[in-house]
């Protein structure tokens, strides 16, 4: 079956939903084929529309793609901070921002690769690197202010490394990231159980 036959922009249509449509395009092209070879062309082609209309909202993919990386790293972000909100133990907030990290995915099957391109890219082209940072540092955000709120609460033990432990967050969610663009659902589904096991203590019997 052939796809969606290429429209422009017609008079009284919905200018942001055009938008985002656009932007979920270029997400999936740019992690398809990589940022060299998605073109405004390809983009346009995978939206249905013509690449006149592109244009209309993005002169340009650097510009069509710095603003997906924004967008994306906003919502993962905000998507994140909020799982983490409600009350709980350190081991119950940290497996719901687990279990928000993998419907992220799915909502958005193309976000870890597309990112992970992106990234790649950087070196290149270094509009796209104070984004990313800025992702990171907003992601460690979430993880200190768990860490201390655990803290307060009593319940790590003495000594723990602050830094060391969001270094270990930001590991374990940053791989798990990976996992999604490389391995089937199921996997995926498994690791992020597995992990949740671990922090909340159930993954080892007691000698």
């Amino acid at each position: 079956m052939s796809g969606p036959s290429p429209i422009g922009r017609p008079l009284g249509a919905d200018g942001e939903h055009t938008r985002r449509r656009i932007m979920e395009a270029a997400m999936a092209d740019v992690a398809d084929a990589g940022y060299a070879h998605a073109t405004m062309k390809s983009i346009a082609e995978r939206a249905g529309l013509t690449s006149a209309a592109i244009y209309h909202y993005f002169r340009s993919k650097q510009e069509l793609v710095l603003a997906v990386l924004t967008a994306s790293v906003d919502e993962v972000v905000a998507r994140l901070d909020e799982a983490t909100h409600p009350e709980g133990t350190l081991r119950q907030r940290f497996t719901a921002l687990l279990d928000e990290a993998l419907a992220i995915v799915k909502d958005h099957p193309a976000l870890t690769r597309f990112v992970a391109t992106v990234y790649l890219e950087s070196g290149k082209r270094p509009e796209f690197t104070p984004v990313l940072n800025a992702g990171r540092e907003a992601e460690e955000k979430i993880y200190l202010r768990l860490i201390d709120e655990a803290v307060r609460a009593g319940e790590l033990a003495d000594g723990v490394d602050r830094d060391g432990l969001v270094d270990t967050f930001t590991s374990l969610t940053w791989g798990l990231r990976y996992l999604s663009a490389t391995a089937a659902p199921e996997r995926h589904r498994a690791a992020i159980d597995t992990v949740g096991a671990l922090v909340s203590g159930t993954l080892f019997r007691a000698p």
